[in-house]
């Protein structure tokens, strides 16, 4: 393998990793902190792809206002998604909301991918696929050809990578989402609302949910029925990193986007999806609490 190749691959699952690793925070964050295990996580984030897809390449509006218009719309959805699905749930034990939120979620999950699939090929187009082009001219460092579009969403990863550290580090919100997620009695013990807080994260990590899938389909294609497979993905990396550990749902979504684009590139596409169900059940079976838990904390 020339160099050049193992740049170009290398630069690709980086990207894929990257989106990965946001697509988990989200997630991460969300079961951390509510107990909540949302199997509709990886279905909002196609359902943020469609609209960004219906926005910028069917109605013509510029990217960053489809952007804008995504995240209102998601912030409102995911007010409606908690009050629902959540807020009756929460006087229940820990099991029960764990138990209850993965029916629930899944029921949703499903019928969500069925509606899209069908209403997209009826009233959209009869191929269903949400993809959008920036425009953006590819770089050539030395040998080595960055495409745009992957450079574009490096760029959008990195930048929210520091904004996620920035909002739990920084602000209140995130401060007592970290107290909540490590310790939700000593939270009540210090004068904290974990109901609030666990509100508001839900609210937000849906709307970066579906603010990432109108990136993903930047970079990666998406049909209406990928979102499941997308939830699988937003489990291994965040069981791989430990729940509510972000610095290790970083580092883990980056090895599975780079072990899956070799994976695709030396034995074949058709099995890039074993990596991820590959690590998912060792770190099941070997370190339940995350590869790198306790590490990065």
């Amino acid at each position: 393998m020339s160099w050049p190749l193992f740049f170009e691959l290398l630069l690709g699952g980086v990207v894929l990793g990257g989106l990965y690793a946001l697509m988990a925070f989200a997630f991460s964050l969300i079961l951390a902190t509510t107990h909540v295990l949302n199997v509709s996580h990886g279905v909002v984030m196609v359902l943020g792809a469609a609209l960004g897809t219906l926005l910028v390449r069917h109605v013509g509006m510029p990217f960053a206002l489809g952007l804008a218009v995504v995240v209102v719309v998601f912030l409102v959805v995911g007010g409606l998604f908690e009050a629902a699905l959540v807020r009756p749930l929460t006087a229940r034990s820990t099991t029960e909301i764990l138990v209850g939120s993965i029916m629930a979620t899944f029921g949703l999950a499903l019928a969500l991918e069925s509606l899209l699939g069908v209403y997209w090929a009826r009233a959209v187009e009869p191929q269903p696929i949400f993809a959008l082009q920036l425009g953006v001219t590819s770089l050539r460092l030395g040998d080595v050809t960055v495409s745009g579009p992957r450079a574009s969403v490096l760029a959008f990863s990195a930048a929210a990578v520091v904004l996620f550290h920035l909002f739990l580090t920084r602000t209140r919100i995130g401060k007592e989402a970290r107290a909540v997620a490590q310790n939700r009695t000593g939270a009540l013990v210090i004068g904290l609302d974990p109901r609030r807080v666990s509100r508001t994260i839900l609210t937000l990590g849906i709307a970066a949910t579906a603010l990432a899938g109108t990136f993903y389909v930047v970079a990666v294609p998406l049909g209406p029925y990928d979102g499941l497979r997308l939830t699988m993905i937003a489990f291994t990396v965040s069981a791989a990193g430990g729940v509510g550990n972000l610095p290790g749902a970083l580092w883990a979504g980056l090895a599975l986007g780079v072990a899956e684009v070799f994976t695709g590139f030396w034995i074949g596409p058709v099995w890039s999806p074993l990596t991820y169900l590959l690590v998912l059940f060792a770190v099941l079976l070997l370190r339940p609490s995350g590869l790198l838990g306790g590490l990065l904390r």
